[in-house]
């Protein structure tokens, strides 16, 4: 029996421990009432989304963009040359993405050229922006760069990769053995 009382003190004397921290957490720290003395934080604006565009002439007032559509939307927009929005209808950007209006291969990215786009009626809906007189930043297939989703990757480096794999796995399975 005496063991039994010992067992229930101890409880209760966790218990009224518990209970104790429990009060000063919720009554003796507190945060209300409490000034709020940090100062004021500005409003965070977005910048607003660039123009909507259905051909290129529609950003003929906004220097330095072009009439593009990216792969994270769905509408063609007056683009910057890195894709970004314009800011107060200027672009800070030097060198020009994927389908940016150009006059010569040094305006485009590595792995891009200047030149006309092959428009037909079988055109993706983001090359019909343009006339066939306008030149556009295109991948430079010349030197193995091959478009797919609105970006150019090195198809010679990829198909380098590939081997590099294959013969090194083929090596490992020779050597295990």
């Amino acid at each position: 029996m005496w063991w039994y009382c010992k067992k229930t003190t101890m409880i209760s004397l966790l218990i009224t421990g518990w209970l104790s921290v429990q009060s000063v957490d919720a009554f003796g720290i507190s945060s209300f009432g409490k000034a709020n003395t940090d100062p004021p934080k500005p409003a965070t604006t977005t910048p607003p989304p660039a123009r909507i565009c259905s051909r290129q002439p529609d950003c003929a007032g906004i220097s330095s963009s072009s009439c593009v559509r990216t792969h994270y939307d769905s509408v063609t927009r007056c683009l910057c040359g890195d894709n970004s929005s314009p800011v107060n209808g200027q672009c800070e950007a030097q060198s020009k993405t994927l389908y940016h209006v150009c006059t010569g291969s040094e305006e485009c990215n590595d792995g891009l050229i200047c030149a006309s786009p092959n428009i037909t009626s079988a055109s993706p809906p983001h090359y019909r922006v343009y006339t066939p007189q306008d030149k556009i930043c295109l991948c430079d297939k010349e030197n193995g760069f091959v478009e797919r989703e609105h970006t150019c990757s090195d198809a010679d480096i990829l198909k380098t990769s590939l081997f590099a794999i294959i013969v090194v796995t083929c090596l490992r399975k020779i050597v295990a053995y």
